[in-house]
């Protein structure tokens, strides 16, 4: 997967999603998390901690929760995306903890 880039305030970002982590438990993962670097002409601004539920996916896709990571992992990452370009848009370059 190539970072995309966002732009906000007139600026653009690239994003570089890490891995993700799913919640440990016996039933269906309710919670997957995972970081991404938010960079700006190369050079790092922040890190973005991003939480993302089942909830959120269920209403995305649904089809993602049962069609495995290769069907999950784009849906995370759109949903953070979006989260992440608000934030920007706000002037919110630095780390967080977002939920989704």
């Amino acid at each position: 997967m190539t970072n995309p880039v966002v732009e906000a305030k007139g600026k653009r970002y690239e994003l570089a999603f890490e891995p993700v982590r799913s919640s440990l438990s016996e039933g269906p993962a309710m919670l997957w998390g995972f970081q991404v670097f938010v960079r700006r002409d190369g050079e790092e601004v922040g890190m973005k901690t991003c939480f993302v539920g089942r909830v959120s996916v269920q209403f995305r896709d649904k089809e993602a929760l049962e069609g495995g990571m290769d069907r999950l992992m784009p849906v995370l990452y759109a949903i953070a995306q979006e989260k992440i370009t608000e934030r920007l848009e706000l002037g919110e370059e630095g780390d967080e903890i977002l939920f989704a």
